[in-house]
């Protein structure tokens, strides 16, 4: 037998992407369930925003607040602004959603500018999930954590202080950069795939580009960080004046405030940066056709997913425990990623395609050591199709 024919044996690839894209269209809400689901999504984190900020506001250190406003940013963050912008709701909302200073402020306040975001993520680093080009590829943008030389456990600190910091240290910059890709001085193709952090642009403002850089970012946290670092315990400081002054009730409500921002960085540290990395997830060289079986294959084989299966679990995880789906369809809402789920990992058990499934310690963990080095993404050179004798589960069970 050809080795040609062995592995349409192993895995018939057309088949396995008739049947996921079936199990997609079989599952597909209704307009009225859509809408239904969206309201109830903003609803609830209203609420949280509502009620942290009033709690964050009483004059007292209060833990249950920087749970509530870290909820209510990573909400906007993972759930209503990431489904948004990818267009799961309808391409109509995607048009205005946090488009120009109004929307931004009211839809999506936060250290990353909407428009780099679509620009970094949906274009970029979901057609070239887990390759050399993937912007949000792990084990290449903490190579310089591993080079430092450190002892392990000083390492793990190190990543430890990343997680806190790494929303506006790293992903505001790195998001950024690629809007700056076609101007003057900008690095080489080669190099311009490396992160770019907060800390390297203070080191390299000698630079033009790195400087125009650092300038345009500097006016993209701007407006979060007067409002909700300064305005807001300004307010609070105004609202609550006694005889003692205005100030401690401004210290208190910025300390609420800080604790909401380390919450809100280590939630979505677990959730978002940990779903592509692992020394069990696959490394690609070279790309692939969009909407391909190469394309929803590389989708589950570069991805983990976290428990699932109801609004409230879902909603703790961002509705990011869907990635495998995700991945492979975009632009689908997350009540559509809920429902194609068990069916989507029933297909992909009946052609052989492993899948992944772990609790965000044991993902967190994992990506840990990736980047200390204590592992490496597997690797397939090539089309993933073309050898599922490295992957398949029949392979390994023959």
């Amino acid at each position: 037998m050809s080795a040609e024919k062995d592995s349409k044996v192993l895995f018939d690839a057309a088949q396995f992407e008739h049947d996921i894209k079936a199990a997609r269209d079989a599952t597909k809400p209704s307009q009225a369930e859509e809408d239904k689901h969206l309201a109830k999504l903003e609803n609830w984190t209203t609420f949280l925003g509502v009620g942290g900020l009033l709690l964050a506001m009483q004059g007292a250190i209060s833990p249950t607040s920087m749970v509530m406003v870290g909820f209510y940013w990573y909400a906007k963050f993972a759930i209503i602004a990431h489904h948004s912008l990818h267009g799961g709701w309808g391409v109509k909302r995607r048009g205005w959603f946090a488009q120009g200073v109004y929307r931004r402020t009211v839809d999506w306040l936060d250290w990353i500018f909407p428009t780099a975001w679509i620009v970094e993520h949906n274009k970029t680093h979901h057609y070239y999930l887990n390759e050399d080009l993937d912007p949000d590829f792990v084990e290449r943008n903490t190579e310089e954590i591993r080079v430092l030389g450190l002892p392990k456990w000083v390492l793990y600190a190190v990543v430890a202080v990343d997680a806190l910091l790494w929303k506006w240290g790293y992903y505001a910059s790195n998001t950024l950069k690629l809007l700056h890709a076609d101007k003057p001085g900008a690095p080489s193709k080669e190099n311009f795939k490396d992160a770019i952090t907060m800390i390297q642009l203070i080191f390299r403002l000698h630079d033009p580009w790195h400087r125009a850089l650092a300038f345009d970012l500097v006016k993209i946290l701007a407006p979060k960080l007067l409002i909700n670092f300064v305005a807001i315990p300004m307010l609070a400081g105004v609202l609550h004046q006694t005889s003692y002054g205005m100030l401690p009730w401004c210290w208190f409500t910025l300390i609420n405030i800080v604790g909401a921002e380390a919450f809100t960085n280590m939630h979505a540290f677990a959730t978002i940066v940990t779903n592509h990395a692992g020394g069990d997830m696959w490394h690609f060289t070279g790309s692939c056709k969009a909407d391909s079986a190469e394309f929803i294959l590389r989708a589950t084989l570069g991805s983990t997913a976290y428990p699932a299966g109801n609004d409230f679990i879902d909603y703790f995880h961002g509705y990011l425990n869907y990635q495998c789906e995700h991945h492979a369809f975009p632009a689908l809402s997350p009540l559509h990623y809920q429902r194609l789920h068990p069916h989507f990992f029933r297909i992909c058990a009946e052609h052989g395609v492993p899948t992944v499934k772990e609790n965000i310690i044991v993902r967190t963990m994992k990506t840990a050591e990736v980047m200390v080095g204590n592992a490496k993404h597997k690797r397939i050179i090539g089309q993933a199709c073309d050898q599922p004798e490295l992957w398949n589960l029949k392979a390994k069970a023959a």
